[in-house]
């Protein structure tokens, strides 16, 4: 028995589908890649598919499940920036968890509506914008709300990336240069110093319960905030401040932003 395999049908559906993935599994994991980057990504996604159904259309199923995983993998890695292995991990089981969800989706929609493949393929791409601008405006809403940005911090040439609150009452500047003032969690802190250390500056403060103090701060290489459109804002020599307690019982954030770092 043969059957006939409509490769521009193939790759279409492909990247409609990577495409939907790559955008539900960034909102999930609260990243912020570009639609170029998306798109781009699951196209290689989708490239990566037909040719291994063209040139190894007779491979073992546990082969071309495990080839499957490695351009799952490619994709991710290409089209959400993630870089360590646990988060790649982690992205993965959304990918594959949403893959299964979406794909029975498409499939009884298309039984249902009946509809040739390439109207269906451009009813779904429609239904596709719409959700992303849809999602877009929830999550920037959301993110509004809670003024938290994806934030990567370096030092010496390690990199830590975390969230960062905007804080509006955050008034801590620098005594002799006037420079804002961040505060960093301790634990980010140990990660992102390592071993290194660093000169620190003090920097006089005032909370609830206690009149004056001295917070200790040093200078990192760089910080970039990435904004609600997905552009970087990146600021030269930021200048931390580093607190004994954490900042975050539940660990949303790993960084209080000065507020006028955005302006």
């Amino acid at each position: 028995m043969y059957y006939a395999l409509y490769i521009d049908v193939l790759f279409l559906e492909n990247l409609l589908l990577d495409y939907l993935l790559l955008t539900i599994t960034a909102r999930l994991m609260k990243l912020a890649p570009g639609v170029i980057r998306r798109s781009l990504s699951a196209a290689l996604g989708s490239l990566l598919f037909c040719l291994a159904c063209v040139f190894l259309p007779r491979c073992p199923a546990p082969v071309f499940l495990l080839l499957h995983a490695a351009a799952a993998a490619v994709m991710a890695w290409s089209g959400l920036g993630i870089r360590d292995l646990r988060s790649l991990g982690k992205a993965l089981i959304l990918l594959y968890l949403c893959s299964f969800l979406l794909g029975g989706i498409f499939g009884w929609l298309q039984r249902v509506l009946r509809l040739p493949v390439y109207p269906f393929l451009g009813l779904s791409l429609i239904s596709c914008w719409l959700l992303s601008l849809g999602m877009s405006w929830l999550m920037r809403f959301r993110r509004e709300r809670q003024r938290l940005y994806p934030v990567t911090i370096s030092f010496r040439g390690r990199s830590v990336r975390t969230r960062g609150l905007i804080d509006t009452g955050n008034a801590l500047r620098d005594p002799v240069f006037g420079k804002p003032v961040s505060v960093l969690d301790p634990e980010l802190q140990l990660e992102l110093l390592g071993a290194e250390n660093p000169l620190f500056y003090p920097v006089p403060f005032h909370s609830i319960g206690k009149k004056a103090g001295l917070l200790p701060a040093f200078y990192a290489d760089f910080l970039q905030i990435e904004t609600e459109d997905g552009s970087l804002c990146q600021i030269e020599r930021p200048l931390l401040g580093v607190t004994k307690e954490p900042l975050s019982s539940k660990k949303e954030y790993g960084i209080l932003l000065h507020p006028d770092l955005l302006d």
